[in-house]
């Protein structure tokens, strides 16, 4: 098993745990991957494009799906990965429930659990919390959703490794539903990786929720 596949079924239940206990509910596995469907082909960029989501990613990486308050993902909940088929980093992985009512703050808060308890991570240390908003561009203009995200570095198992990633987490009023995001890019120790920075705006520039 990658050590992208165990990430994924952690942050399905950390995200579970955290809309048990720290979100107001209104809602209501077996993950596949796959590279073409509910996708279309570009260049260099992929469009994935399922469960009423739609993001761009690079057109060579693996896209997995996984359920989290189901056993299939749907548009009431699931969670999506993409990364390189021959690594596990970097990585970018988007989940989301439907809920009547989410505190960002502690969804980030859950992220940064999940991220803890992540196969390989040793320690984790946070940096600059951003306050902003969301919004997409791609054929329909969308207005922004407010948005948080958060920098960290982690240690990992591997001598002289770091991790940086970003977590964030938004909401989409028009559908309901509770967004989590994770970006994590390796990089040797004692470097600064602005690679994480750069794909997390990419991939959030992307997104269009409803």
């Amino acid at each position: 098993m990658r050590l992208a596949d165990r990430k994924l079924s952690s942050l399905g239940l950390v995200l579970l745990l955290c809309i048990t206990l720290i979100s107001l509910i209104g809602c209501g596995g077996g993950g596949h991957n796959d590279t073409a469907a509910g996708a279309s082909t570009a260049t260099d960029v992929r469009t994935f494009s399922d469960y009423n989501l739609l993001f761009q990613h690079p057109n060579n990486y693996l896209v997995w799906r996984d359920g989290l308050l189901d056993d299939d993902p749907g548009e009431s909940s699931g969670l999506v990965q993409v990364s390189p088929e021959q690594d596990d980093l970097p990585l970018f992985a988007i989940s989301w429930v439907r809920t009547w009512q989410y505190g960002l703050e502690g969804g980030l808060e859950a992220g940064f659990e999940g991220v803890e308890n992540w196969v390989g991570i040793v320690s984790i240390s946070k940096g600059e919390l951003v306050k902003t908003t969301k919004s997409g561009h791609r054929m329909l203009y969308q207005e922004g959703h407010r948005m948080l995200y958060q920098y960290f570095t982690a240690t990992t198992e591997t001598p002289n490794e770091i991790i940086y990633g970003i977590v964030g987490a938004f909401y989409c009023p028009e559908t309901q539903r509770a967004f989590s995001l994770v970006t994590m890019q390796s990089a040797p120790a004692g470097t600064y990786s602005q690679l994480a920075v750069e794909e997390f705006e990419t991939y959030v520039d992307s997104i269009i929720c409803h």
